[in-house]
């Protein structure tokens, strides 16, 4: 989604030619230039490894709703969409005969069209409307994509789907509404000082959504703080949006993609080489390391040296931004930001780990946050 950037040097780089990413994307500064190049893991081909990833036995069916664990304290769970889970078909009918959509609240925007507050005339219940320009059958048949994924993901914190409307020039998707503004606000916000502390309160979010996608044998693919909204401004919940670039994972029809965002791009998407569910942890790493630092690992002075520097899998924590934060934080991102996606831990494993699931750790945190908030004249930062 579109937005006003003003901190950290964020800057806009034009989309690559190669990658299928028309709108220009923003991205924050660029990280000075770093010494102690790390050594990328030998890419090799461990396709009985990867099994691991494909959960067997759950054969698509939706988790157990008891199976989501105990979040870390602090931060109650996201709350559900205000209607149950829906399967969703589009009509052959004009959105204003059951909506009123709102041509001035623009919620947001990016390489689909707009999206735009509306309200449902019958109920009166408030909602997004996601108009996408659709000017052929191909176009039409990647928001019927997006319509099919979302019918099979009910989960918290990922973005539910309501109505559809089919018309010759669009399709307007109409979802729950979700009024907290994108991730990305908060990384840029002066007035937003994250902690470490939010930032696993964050993370560990959009992991347990992660985990219900790949649980139905969906990747997202295209993971970023811009596709991910807080459910208020003053929560640390989130809801995962965005499912236009979603594909189901089918083991045995290898999956290749050449679109996304250059930044979070895995190095199996810059390689063109077969995607598969670590494609998206990867992506779940470079987003902890953006709320830990304000800063982006891979990001260059041009787009050659950002791709570069995710297939040489150059990244490191010497920055200043991360002088204070645990070694749990930093072994949590060693896990994922590994070149060899066999190598890198699942959503599930990632939940697992300490950095998101040890009490002892997070009640420490949150007392040093307490205690930053309450001293008088701090800075920035209390990670």
């Amino acid at each position: 989604m579109d937005l006003s950037l003003g901190r950290k040097g964020v800057w806009i780089v034009g989309s690559l030619c190669l990658i299928s990413s028309p709108v220009l994307w923003r991205v924050l500064r660029s990280v000075m230039a770093r010494g102690g190049h790390r050594q990328a893991p030998a890419f090799e081909d461990i396709q009985a490894k990867e099994q691991v990833w494909s959960h067997p036995g759950l054969k698509g069916t939706a988790p157990a709703k008891d199976e989501r664990t105990a979040p870390p304290t602090g931060d109650a769970p996201a709350p559900p969409a205000p209607f149950d889970h829906r399967i969703v078909t589009a009509k052959q009918a004009a959105v204003n005969s059951f909506y009123t959509v709102s041509r001035t609240e623009i919620l947001g925007g990016g390489r689909f069209g707009q999206v735009h507050k509306c309200e449902e005339k019958a109920t009166g219940l408030k909602l997004a409307a996601k108009i996408i320009r659709t000017r052929g059958t191909k176009d039409k048949d990647e928001v019927k994509n997006e319509i099919s994924v979302m019918n099979q993901l009910d989960h918290v914190n990922l973005v539910q789907l309501y109505d559809a409307f089919e018309s010759k020039n669009d399709i307007v998707l109409v979802m729950e509404y979700v009024d907290g503004g994108e991730l990305f606000d908060r990384i840029i916000d002066d007035n937003c000082n994250l902690t470490e502390f939010d930032t696993i309160l964050f993370i560990r979010q959009i992991c347990e959504g992660i985990r219900h996608m790949h649980q139905m044998n969906i990747l997202h693919l295209d993971l970023k703080p811009e596709n991910i909204l807080c459910v208020n401004r003053d929560t640390k919940q989130i809801k995962i949006i965005d499912f236009g670039l979603a594909r189901r994972y089918k083991p045995r029809e290898k999956l290749k993609v050449n679109f996304g965002t250059p930044e979070f791009l895995a190095p199996e998407v810059v390689n063109y080489d077969f995607v598969s569910f670590p494609t998206d942890m990867w992506s779940v790493g470079v987003i902890a390391y953006m709320l830990l630092s304000g800063l982006s690992p891979f990001l260059g002075d041009s787009d050659a040296e950002t791709l570069n520097n995710i297939l040489a899998c150059r990244w490191d924590l010497e920055d200043a931004e991360f002088q204070d934060i645990s070694e749990e934080a930093r072994e949590f991102i060693a896990k994922l930001l590994v070149k060899e996606k066999s190598w890198r831990i699942s959503a599930r494993e990632a939940l697992k780990h300490p950095w998101l699931s040890d009490r002892e750790l997070h009640s420490r945190l949150s007392a040093q946050k307490m205690k930053n908030c309450c001293s008088d004249g701090q800075g920035p930062v209390a990670k």
